[in-house]
């Protein structure tokens, strides 16, 4: 059973946000506290993409705060990036948050 919760709605954000993704490799953290806290997507267990105005290292310490994960990573990403067999839903979370 996978430790991904469900899908949430874009929380609005101001025209001022400048939000971007962000792929977060969180390992053994709290999911459901990464996932009340931020506007993220769960790809994987532990591999999350993360939509959000703040700044890399904002992400990294937020996430590392609020999930107590015991390995962690933060990376930009440009636009939302192509796969295939991920969780049903997850292509249609990544267009309703990009221009792509």
């Amino acid at each position: 059973m996978s430790a991904c919760p469900s899908m949430k709605p874009s929380p609005a954000m101001n025209d001022t946000d400048s939000p971007r993704f962000y792929l977060v490799l969180a390992e053994a953290a709290d999911s459901q506290a990464l996932q009340a806290n931020f506007d993220a997507l769960c790809l994987r267990d532990d591999l999350y993409i993360v939509y959000s105005s703040m700044t890399r290292s904002e992400v990294y310490h937020a996430v590392r705060d609020l999930t107590a994960p015991q390995a962690l990573m933060a990376a930009p990403l440009a636009g939302h990036p192509k796969f295939r067999g991920m969780p049903a839903g997850a292509l249609k979370w990544l267009k309703q948050r990009s221009n792509d």
